[in-house]
This record gives structure tokens, sequence and C-alpha cells, in this order.
């Protein structure tokens, strides 16, 4: 891995090729109006962990922040956070050194702890009575 770091043509290739990535994507979903849909809906009728992720983040290219939190409350809330871990952990590869601070979490149980909150999310958002039905990713 310490080589990855030493080798500047490809952090040079990352740190222009990833966001011109991410760009091109957006901008394609921005245009057409619409994301695929989720297999595991179509499959078994039931929301997944991440159903209406897609069409959260199609909101929020259109700043449509309502939207874009009744479609995916758990991925807009956490949205902040993983952005910037993601943008931690790109400037460090393209830079060759940590340039963001985060605290550093070695506990195991805070691993746990995300994986519990994402599986009841899920649980949460599948049984059809009232409040849970707000965690379904409807349209608004």
């Amino acid at each position: 891995m310490e080589s990855l770091y030493k080798n500047k043509s490809l952090r040079l290739l990352v740190g222009i090729g990833v966001p011109a990535g991410a760009l091109l994507i957006a901008a394609v979903f921005f245009l057409l109006g619409k994301t695929p849909p989720c297999i595991f809906y179509e499959v078994t009728g039931l929301y997944c962990a991440g159903c209406g992720s897609g069409r959260c983040m199609l909101a929020i290219l259109h700043l449509d922040f309502y939207a874009a939190f009744r479609y995916q409350p758990l991925m807009f809330i956490s949205l902040p956070f993983l952005a910037y871990y993601v943008a931690k952990l790109y400037l460090g590869f393209v830079f060759g050194k940590d340039v963001l601070p985060f605290p550093e979490i070695r506990n195991k149980w805070v691993g746990i702890a995300v994986v519990a909150v994402i599986i009841a999310y899920w649980v949460l958002r599948n049984i059809p009575v009232f409040p849970f039905t707000l965690l379904a990713p409807t349209a608004v």
C-alpha cells in the first residue's frame, strides 16, 4: 500500500479522474432526472436499507432537501459525515499525507453500532404502521 502513495502519476490520475467521474455521473442523473430501480425492492416488494438513496441524491442535486430527506432519511442525515470521511480518504491519497482531521476510532463497538442502526432502519421502514411508514422512500 505504501508504494501506491509514492506513485505520483497514479495519485495525479486519481486526483483528476475521481472528481471528473463523479461529476459525469451526477450530470447524467441530473439530466435524465431518474435513477436505476432497486433490484431488492423489485424482487421482494420490501425496502432495503438503501432504497431511495438514488432519488435522495438526485433531489440534493436539484437542491430539494425536503424531498431528499423524505426519500432516504438515514442517508440524508449521515451524508455530511460520509462526505467528509470520503474527502479525507481522497485528499489523503492524492496528497500522500493526512490533510483533514478526523477522530481515531479504534473501538469495535462503534462499527457494530453502525451496522445495528442500519439493520434496525431496514426492518423498521418495512413495518406498514405509522410512524414507521415515514421511513419508507415515498414521493413528496
